[in-house]
């Protein structure tokens, strides 16, 4: 009984997961879908953190009325190298052409810290202390990403993750 009821919730997990890879492919306008971005990097040497992984990808969040909302996804993995504890890693996100001009940028934090895209942070109405940040210690890895919605974005070729600050 109790290894049945575990396949059960282990085979929800997994089409939950995958529901949005098997779903994207009905989104109207959701521009390759099956083909990653290519993406690049620029993180200084002394930068006190290694990206383990990125990547680039389209994909969409869904209604209940099945219609979808494509979006950018760039996500991965940092780590940590400092030595010390960060509270957060901040970085820019850059669309390119294929030429490798800026047509798009913005910044973000990495998942731990994202809070500190709230309007409150942001105009100073509530201090990095108020924020209650969850802090990466020292070797620990944390995720990053940023979504850009398609219709808010140009037509670009690739993506570049550029390492702002850490604190």
């Amino acid at each position: 009984m109790k290894g049945s009821r575990t396949a059960i919730v282990c085979t929800f997990l997994v089409l939950i997961l995958s529901a949005s890879r098997l779903h994207a492919f009905d989104v109207q306008n959701l521009p390759d879908a099956t083909n990653p971005i290519p993406g690049s990097l620029i993180i200084p040497p002394n930068a006190s953190i290694r990206i383990v992984s990125h990547r680039g990808e389209w994909t969409a969040f869904f209604s209940t009325g099945g219609s979808g909302e494509p979006f950018f996804l760039i996500a991965g993995q940092l780590e940590n190298t400092s030595g010390k504890t960060l509270t957060y890693i901040k970085f820019q996100f850059e669309l390119l052409s294929k030429d490798g001009v800026v047509l798009h940028r913005d910044y973000g934090y990495n998942r731990k810290a994202e809070a500190l895209r709230e309007e409150e942070y942001e105009t100073g109405k509530k201090s990095l202390t108020e924020m209650n940040i969850d802090p990466v210690v020292a070797g620990a890895q944390d995720g990053l990403r940023f979504f850009l919605f398609k219709d808010e974005i140009p037509e670009f070729h690739s993506y570049r993750i550029r390492f702002l600050e850490s604190r």
